[in-house]
């Protein structure tokens, strides 16, 4: 069989209301399973370290499935990225595209460019041309696509559902037309505007909800920290 989007089913974050279902998790995993074919959706909850534990969890060697190809939220910017130890330590899309890239994986950039971004913005708002500045200043901090929202929220949610989530939305069914195991690591709202569209082609998904603490327990940790110096300030400072 092959996987399709079927774009019309595909709703609004503001309508989604999925995180209502999981108000208490930042971070989640969605596992598909239709015709020998499985995929993967980790909800992630950008730069929080319950993302980081569930990007190690799912790469985990006692984790069931083994991804044949990984989706992540990165540009789509067509050329070779190398990744800095800060870049892995503040954004968990790139700490996943690099844990599966070590291990031989493919990769896959399934994000628009900022140039699309600003391309398909201008496209639904032709009296209000926007720049990369403004996208990246405006646009992506508006507080979130809201298609009644101010207008700069409003341009948010129409780049997401003519240009962002339809982009993912294909690079997913490509993916399960040419792997068995598909792994994708997407904002939760993505996952929740999509969520509709993803089960249309995949069927209702089992959901992980209890991300494991792979990186310590220091709940019972208690600190008492020592002093080896006490501060003066010179005489005749401010």
């Amino acid at each position: 069989m092959q996987f399709k989007p079927n774009f019309d089913l595909f709703r609004d974050w503001p309508d989604a209301e999925q995180s209502k279902d999981f108000a208490s998790n930042s971070a989640y995993i969605a596992v598909f399973k239709r015709g020998g074919k499985t995929l993967v959706y980790m909800c992630d909850d950008h730069t929080k370290n319950i993302s980081f534990n569930m990007v190690d969890m799912c790469f985990a060697d006692d984790f069931e499935i083994k991804p044949d190809v990984l989706l992540t939220e990165m540009e789509n910017a067509g050329y070779e990225r190398k990744f800095s130890w800060y870049g892995l330590q503040d954004n968990t899309l790139a700490y996943a595209a690099a844990v599966a890239a070590q291990r031989n994986i493919p990769v896959v950039f399934a994000d628009l460019s900022l140039t699309q971004c600003v391309d398909i913005v201008n496209k639904g708002f032709p009296d209000n041309q926007i720049t990369i500045d403004v996208l990246c200043n405006k646009v992506f901090r508006a507080g979130g696509p809201n298609p009644h929202g101010n207008i700069y929220q409003q341009m948010s949610a129409y780049m997401d559902r003519f240009g962002r989530d339809r982009f993912m939305l294909e690079n997913i069914a490509a993916a399960l037309n040419t792997y068995d195991n598909v792994f994708c690591i997407f904002g939760r709202g993505h996952f929740e505007s999509e969520r509709l569209v993803l089960e249309d082609m995949m069927g209702k998904p089992e959901y992980i909800t209890v991300i494991k603490n792979m990186r310590g327990d220091f709940s019972d940790v208690k600190i008492k920290p020592i002093k080896l110096c006490d501060f003066e300030m010179e005489k005749g400072e401010k």
